[in-house]
Parts: structure tokens; C-alpha cells; sequence
């Protein structure tokens, strides 16, 4: 039973890991026929919370005034439909201030503290995952935002910390890359405001 169990546990990590180099080349479902509703399902326009706490720069960024913050405003899922591990985003984050977006080379993964200054209850942005409906509690200036991201936070020597803006919790996930990772986490570089 175990044996079958682990053959099992493989195929789904080489079918997952198969599905998201597809999204990203493809940006369609192929595969299931249209059911993937992260790719599939038309997505209206967010009706603004109208928060006087974020102010939108026009430039792809927002600001959390409260907070001192800078964000993008759209996370790597939502632009590229790809997920990576924590590693592939370190070089992500490189590669974004080599870049400077936004005429800024300062960009870092937030802290689990800042990520979790984005989690309001009260806020609700559908998100919809594979054959899933869920929501995600963040502010609807981020537009349908990915629900999981990755931290600047280790935890131990094969993990690092992400936080999850459906249940609003942080988690330690394997940050190692590799062909057959499933981390479903995404990155949403942030700046402090100086």
C-alpha cells in the first residue's frame, strides 16, 4: 500500500509540475477541457473599496499609506500565471530591481508581518483555483488576487515562510526549487516608503 501510495504522490508532482510549465507557455486548458477556472472564468470588474489607506501611483504600484508600504499592485500569478518556489524567487526579486520597476531597485519579498497588514476579513475577492471557488481577504485595489505568497522569512534549513490570504494564516512551505516542486505560492515584491 505505502509503495502505491508513493508512486501516486510522484505522478501528482510531475502532473502539477507539468500543468504549470503549460500555463505559463499556454495561458489556456488544454488539458481538462476548459475547466480550469483560474484560466477559463471571465472576471468582471472589482468594484473599488474605495480605502482611503491605498493610494494606486498609476505606475503598477500602490501605496499603504498606514503601513509606509509600497507594493505591486499585481502579484506574478495574476500577471504571469506561474507560481515559483521560494529560491526561483530570489532571482525573481533580482531580476525586478535590475529592471526598476517602477523607476525603484530597492523591491524585496515582504516580511510574514507586512504580507499579513494586507489580510482584512471584511474584504472578499473571489478566487478560483483548478475546480475550487474561494475567496481571498484582501483589499480589491490588488485586483483577483493570488491567494498564497511567499515571505523574506526561513524556517529551519528547508523551509521558508508563506502567508495565505484565504484563511489569513502563515505556513512554512519547502522552499527548494527543482523540477517537481508544489509550493502554489507567488511573490508580490514590496518597498518601503522612504
Amino acid at each position: 500500500m505505502l509503495y502505491h501510495k508513493r508512486w501516486f504522490i510522484l505522478f501528482l508532482l510531475i502532473l502539477f509540475a507539468g500543468l504549470g510549465d503549460l500555463q505559463a507557455e499556454n495561458s489556456s486548458d488544454e488539458i481538462f477541457g476548459g475547466q480550469i477556472l483560474t484560466m477559463t472564468e471571465e472576471k468582471p470588474p472589482l468594484a473599488p473599496s474605495n480605502d482611503p489607506r491605498f493610494k494606486d501611483n498609476n505606475d503598477g504600484t500602490v501605496t499603504d499609506l498606514q503601513e509606509g508600504l509600497m507594493w505591486k499592485k499585481i502579484d506574478l500569478y495574476q500577471e504571469k500565471k506561474i507560481w515559483s518556489s521560494w529560491e526561483e524567487s530570489q532571482k525573481l526579486i533580482e531580476n525586478f530591481n535590475k529592471e526598476a520597476y517602477a523607476s525603484y531597485s530597492d523591491w524585496r519579498l515582504p516580511t510574514r508581518k507586512e504580507l499579513k497588514t494586507l489580510y482584512e476579513e471584511d474584504k472578499k475577492i473571489p478566487w478560483k483555483y483548478y475546480w475550487t471557488e474561494n475567496v481571498v481577504h484582501i483589499d480589491p485595489i490588488f485586483g483577483y488576487s493570488h491567494c498564497c505568497f511567499w515571505s523574506s522569512e526561513l524556517y529551519k534549513e528547508k523551509y521558508a515562510w508563506g502567508f495565505n490570504y484565504i484563511g489569513g494564516r502563515d505556513y512554512p512551505s519547502m522552499k527548494g526549487g527543482g523540477q517537481y516542486h508544489l509550493s502554489l505560492s507567488t511573490i508580490r515584491p514590496v518597498r518601503t516608503v522612504k
